[in-house]
This record gives structure tokens, C-alpha cells and sequence, in this order.
């Protein structure tokens, strides 16, 4: 597994993590049960991959098939956080701010990176099912958010477009993690859940402090 994978792995474990012990959920334990109806940590380590993942195509670079998602999702991740700064900033000086204007371009450049470079058809051709469907949901986004920000006129559509984004892109970003995680070999699961565990204590006792 490349830096990069393993790197959105931390990432959006220590994000959903961070929530679980907010709620006083008891991390790593088979008591643990979060106040939802996903499935416990423990049984997304320990069931069966639901597909074993393809070879890489000869001529192709073995990172590709593990390293298209987590740039996508850095990317929309970046132009969600952009777009929640433009909002702010819309707020107060309206959406003629050259801030916001700014912001909302930076955004675009983001997703076009997404759509032409991570997620062009070579890149995803050879994914495999789970991650392909990530893939595509990440591209319909992009492309979805793309046109509502070309056609967008006021601070309210501004403040709806942002909010979608980043629920989507949590979303996303949730589920491609659970599916790596549950593919790791027990070693490198071991290596993310100390990180985890690291970072959510670390917030724990900040959050106390």
C-alpha cells in the first residue's frame, strides 16, 4: 500500500473516530457499539473482502489503482474547505468579494484536476467494483458541483452547494476507508489503528483540556 493510501486511511479514520469518542463510545473493544446502524469496527476488520482486486494491467503503474480515490478525495476535500471560506467570506462582503471569487475558482481548478488527471477513463478502467463505484460517485459530484457553481447567484445557493459538498465528500471519503481497511493485511491494520488511536486521545484530551 502506497504512502498516499495509507495517508486518507489516518485521515478519514481520525475523522470518524474523533466523532465516535465525542460521543463516549468505547474505542477498540467489543463492547464498542456506535450510535448508528453502520457496522462495528470490528466486524469491518475481520470480514471478507467482498472481491479480491485485480492485477495491475502490465504497462501500467501499480500505484493507479490504489491512488486515483485518495487524490480525488484530496481534492474534494480541498474544495469543500475552499467553498466553507467563501461562504464566510460571502456572508460578509456579498458574492461579488473578490475573495469569494477567488475561492470558488481555486475550487474549480480542483475539480478539474479530479475529472482530467485521477479520474480520466484510463484511471478507473481497471479498478475494482468497489473502488470503481467510489470513482464514479466521486465524478458525479465533481461534475454536479462543477455546474452549480457556474450558475450560482446568490449567498444561500452558495451556503446549499457548500454544505453538499462536504457531506458528500465525507461520505465518499468514509466509505472508501472502510473498504481499504477491511482489505489490509492484519499488520498494517495494526500500524492505522495505533495512528488512530494516537490521534483520537490526543483530540480526546485536547477537547478536556
Amino acid at each position: 500500500m502506497n504512502r498516499q493510501a495509507l495517508a486518507i486511511i489516518i485521515q478519514e479514520g481520525s475523522r470518524i473516530l474523533t466523532q465516535v469518542i465525542r460521543n463516549r463510545a468505547i474505542l477498540f473493544t467489543p463492547s464498542a457499539r456506535p450510535d448508528s446502524d453502520e457496522e462495528p469496527h470490528e466486524a469491518i476488520e475481520n470480514r471478507a473482502p467482498a472481491s479480491a482486486e485485480p492485477q495491475p494491467t502490465p504497462g501500467r503503474a501499480t500505484a493507479i489503482a490504489t491512488g486515483c480515490i485518495p487524490c480525488s478525495i484530496g481534492h474534494l476535500g480541498t474544495c469543500s474547505g475552499l467553498l466553507n471560506e467563501a461562504m464566510r467570506f460571502a456572508r460578509k462582503d456579498g458574492l461579488e468579494s473578490g475573495e469569494v471569487i477567488e475561492r470558488i475558482n481555486m475550487c474549480m481548478d480542483e475539480l478539474n484536476a479530479l475529472e482530467r488527471v485521477d479520474l480520466r477513463p484510463e484511471m478507473i478502467h481497471d479498478l475494482p467494483a468497489w473502488e470503481k463505484s467510489l470513482a464514479e460517485q466521486a465524478l458525479t459530484l465533481s461534475r454536479s458541483l462543477r455546474h452549480d457553481l457556474e450558475g450560482i447567484s446568490d449567498a444561500a445557493t452558495l451556503e446549499a452547494v457548500a454544505a453538499n459538498t462536504q457531506v458528500q465528500r465525507q461520505q465518499i471519503g468514509k466509505a472508501w476507508f472502510q473498504e481499504r481497511l477491511a482489505r489490509m493485511t492484519p499488520e498494517q491494520r495494526e500500524k492505522v489503528k495505533e495512528e488512530l488511536t494516537r490521534r483520537v486521545q490526543e483530540e480526546a484530551n485536547d477537547d478536556s483540556g
